[in-house]
């Protein structure tokens, strides 16, 4: 979500308040819903804005990820900790940008099984098991390649999850059909494999971490769905 789609979502709350107040800081797939409350003291604040976060939550939903200084990243370690479940990781366009931001946490050995930087096709072919006829047919970039690119590094490490990611962070590589900032993110598990389609707008860092915030996100909505689904 966006910073105006969620400014939509809570404008009621928003125009409600005098106190609290709420203010928006966005990042690259994130906006961080900030609520300040004046009091007499520290714990009277800290009631005013966790009442204020609540309805916030509800009316936000799956959307919100954490909470205070959380970061994706070790929401979905825990995630998958709490589920015994283990990811594999098969990056082109974010070059292994994933893969640092999930290493970044300690103990993401226990979930973290590994990742695959496939730039080139042949790669993706010869590693992943990528069909050469579907790069040929749909390229590089494509849905097809994403969840083949998911498939296969979830056999090779033999993990509950594998991610696959191929895209065009630019600025060169883009073509009438497929601009800079396409992306492409497949989810593979024992019981479902799918892509999500992604346009972001931005410089090549901008995209790449734009990518890498969503790929987590991605998992994280799937293993709130299975922890739902028992």
């Amino acid at each position: 979500m966006g910073e105006s789609t969620v400014a939509n979502e809570i404008n009621d709350i928003v125009e409600s308040l005098s106190n609290p107040t709420i203010a928006f800081l966005c990042s690259p797939g994130e906006v961080t819903v900030r609520i300040t409350a004046k009091a007499s003291n520290t714990d009277e604040a800290y009631q005013m804005i966790d009442d204020v976060a609540q309805k916030v939550k509800a009316k936000l939903g799956d959307n919100v990820f954490g909470e205070d200084k959380q970061i994706i990243e070790q929401v979905v370690g825990k995630m998958l900790i709490d589920s015994h479940k283990t990811v594999a990781l098969a990056e082109s366009c974010t070059g292994g940008l994933v893969s640092d931001r999930i290493t970044d946490i300690s103990g993401s050995s226990d979930y973290f099984l590994g990742g695959v930087i496939a730039y080139s096709n042949q790669l993706k072919i010869d590693l992943l098991a990528v069909s050469k006829d579907d790069i040929d047919r749909y390229g590089a970039v494509s849905a097809a390649v994403a969840e083949q690119m998911a498939s296969g590094v979830r056999k090779l490490a033999n993990s509950d999850y594998g991610i696959g990611i191929t895209g065009i962070a630019g600025p060169t590589g883009a073509t009438s059909e497929k601009p800079v900032g396409l992306v492409y993110i497949g989810l593979s598990s024992k019981d479902r494999v799918f892509s999500k389609e992604f346009r972001f707008v931005g410089d090549r860092t901008g995209i790449k971490r734009w990518a890498s915030q969503s790929a987590l996100d991605m998992l994280r909505r799937e293993l709130l769905k299975e922890s739902r689904n028992g």
